[in-house]
């Protein structure tokens, strides 16, 4: 096939400095096939190996220590690759200005190294990750397969092999997204799994709160219920007590008017009681004369009696006196008797009238002490009421205190509320309330926002549920969907590598097949080659049913099946025919001079020992030689 693009080539030359046998070398490199020719020791798998150190190959770092690099009596080796990076399709291959590439590598003798890239220090892994974009992964062996690879190709595992293949032709990626798919599915899942056990013990958590959730709530009620009784309680004890200020107030009006009262009864009685008084004194002073006066009369009356006795005592005396003596003492008697029945009259009359006084003054002491006795009854009235007057004044300021008190007390726990219910009604309604949030018991404090937050969570858990269903579910399709590109772009792969595969093999007689394995299982997928000889059955390519050149020649037509899908724009392998007979290595030698005379739009470097069965024009052929412990590079210029 002609190819209309200019042959140029990846890796334009390779600079070897103080670099194991070489002091100095530049090696040419040419698009298509490169073929380093010469004795063995001469530095032919040194040109590749210093390839691969540039390039960043763990593999060269893994299998022998970089301070062995170094030419013996050194002190730093330097490799350099020159790198075209002119447009193709108008696209620079790598992300730099320059059209040619400087891509070097230094190695001190103690094992320090550093890369450079256009003389500036650049980090291995930019260096591996830039060209790792063009499908150059230099630790990829069938891209760069060193001497002695061949074999070890044969014991790698199918997983490792598919996995190599698809790398070196750019299909990593798709199962990697696979894979990255199928991870996410299973995070998905596993995620899914946790949330529904997280769901489960969230819901379980939740009803173990319930019923403390449902005590919380009606504690809360009561509570709130509680509290207004309590505010209610404190303006009725306000109420009560401005009804206690009220009744003592009206009270106090009465014991004042009483008062009042009292004092306009008490200044009347006390003047009757005066008058009364002069009364008694006025008629005791009557009654003491007329006492005085009958004392008077009843001794005139004696004395009266008592002449009148003396004159009878003389009456037979003189009853011999003379008549004028006795008329004298008869005019005497009689007129002494007459004198006698007037006192009595009067002493009579006077008794009489002193009987009357004392009856009339008698009368006048029983009304004045009952009116004293009144008197002293108003007083004693006045001064209870005094006193009654004193202890509503006190308990009108106890209760205009008290209310001020209460007021305030009831203020704080809210404005005022008017309630028909009174004091005792509201405090059974408080006992109730108490006693039933003393049968709810005691509670967590932080038992409601508890299961409100095992409630968020579970509405959380449920909303990221469903959403980890969507995600699965579209993951589930999207694992589906990207599983059946990859194994369609597998299968496609396959099919071609297989039968390209048995024709190269058929060139030496041989038999060969590559078949998947494990192919609904892109973790354990892996890619099997089986090959026969010599008329046999197909049987797994492995390190003890075939023999070297038997392994060599099916690895060799394996890289050959696989060069048109290889998508790095460089590839090597040393020394591939170093198992095989001459007519196998000739017939190998043969397919790869034919496949990159088909297209020479890549880059292919082969090491063998010795001289090629054939020389083809198209090819680049270098000589590697030692001279005086130094090798030495030459272009084998090929007659046309």
């Amino acid at each position: 096939m002609e190819n209309s693009k200019p042959a140029r080539p990846f890796i334009k030359e390779v600079i070897l400095e103080n670099f194991l046998s070489y002091d100095y070398g530049r090696i040419a490199l040419h698009q298509g096939l490169n073929v380093v020719m010469g004795p063995n020791g001469a530095g032919k798998s040194s040109i590749l190996l210093g390839i691969s150190v540039a390039l960043g190959q763990a593999y060269t770092e893994r299998s022998r220590r970089l301070s062995d690099l170094v030419k013996r009596g050194r002190d730093i080796a330097r490799v350099t690759l020159m790198l075209d990076n002119s447009p193709r399709d108008g696209k620079k291959p790598l992300p730099y200005r320059a059209e040619t590439i400087h891509l070097s590598r230094y190695i001190r003798k103690d094992g320090t190294y550093w890369f450079e890239i256009d003389f500036k220090e650049a980090d291995k892994a930019d260096v591996v990750e830039t060209l790792g974009k063009l499908g150059l992964n230099p630790d990829n062996m069938l891209i760069i397969m060193h001497q002695g690879l061949g074999d070890t190709l044969s014991v790698v595992r199918p997983e490792e092999k598919l996995a190599l293949v698809e790398d070196a032709v750019g299909l990593a990626s798709y199962r990697s997204s696979l894979l990255e798919a199928k991870g996410r599915l299973e995070a998905i899942v596993a995620e899914e799994e946790g949330k529904k056990k997280e769901l489960e013990a969230a819901q379980a958590a939740l009803m173990r709160w319930q019923e403390n959730y449902e005590k919380s709530i009606k504690i809360k009620g009561l509570r709130a219920e509680l509290a207004k009784l309590r505010l209610e309680e404190a303006w009725c004890r306000v109420a009560k007590e401005e009804e206690r200020l009220a009744s003592t107030e009206a009270r106090l009006a009465e014991v004042q008017s009483a008062i009042k009262d009292l004092e306009a009864k008490i200044e009347g009685e006390r003047s009757a009681v005066k008058e009364e008084a002069s009364l008694v004194e006025s008629s005791l002073d009557s009654l003491v004369k007329g006492e005085r006066n009958l004392s008077r009369l009843k001794a005139d009356l004696q004395s009266l009696q008592a002449v009148i006795n003396s004159y009878r005592v003389l009456e037979p005396v003189i009853a011999d006196a003379p008549e004028d003596i006795r008329g004298a003492v008869e005019r005497t008697l009689r007129g002494g008797e007459g004198r006698s029945d007037t006192l009595e009259d009067e002493i009579d009359f006077l008794e009489k009238k002193l009987a009357s006084d004392q009856s009339s003054l008698l009368v006048l002491v029983e009304k004045y002490a009952a009116t004293r006795e009144k008197l002293a009854v108003l007083e004693y009235r006045l001064r209870e009421k005094g006193k009654e007057q004193k202890a509503l004044e006190a308990l009108r300021e106890s209760s205009r205190q008290e209310i001020s008190v209460l007021k305030a007390a009831a203020e704080s726990l809210g404005p005022k509320l008017e309630t028909p219910r009174s004091l005792s009604d509201v405090q059974m309604a408080i006992k109730v309330a108490e006693a039933q949030l003393v049968q709810l018991g005691d509670i967590p404090l932080e038992v409601e926002q508890i299961y409100k937050d095992f409630q968020a969570k579970i509405r959380d858990l449920s909303g990221r549920l469903e959403v980890l269903r969507d995600n699965r579910d579209a993951t589930v399709k999207e694992v589906n969907d990207r599983f059946k590109v990859w194994k369609k772009q597998l299968h496609d792969l396959v099919a071609t590598v297989d039968q390209e595969y048995g024709r190269v093999l058929s060139l030496i007689g041989g038999n060969g097949r590559v078949r998947i394995v494990n192919e609904d299982d892109p973790v354990k997928a892996g890619l099997e080659l089986l090959v026969a000889f010599r008329g046999q059955d197909l049987v797994p390519l492995d390190a003890y049913t075939q023999s070297g050149g038997e392994r060599s020649s099916a690895v060799a037509a394996f890289l050959i099946a696989l060069q048109k899908h290889i998508v790095s724009p460089f590839r090597a392998v040393d020394e591939f025919d170093v198992h095989m007979d001459p007519a196998s290595r000739e017939t190998f030698i043969r397919a790869l001079h034919q496949y990159f005379k088909a297209d020479d739009s890549i880059q292919y470097l082969v090491i063998t020992p010795g001289a090629p069965a054939f020389y083809d024009a198209s090819a680049h052929y270098i000589m590697v030689q030692k001279v005086a412990a130094a090798s030495q590079v030459k272009v084998a210029k090929i007659a046309g």
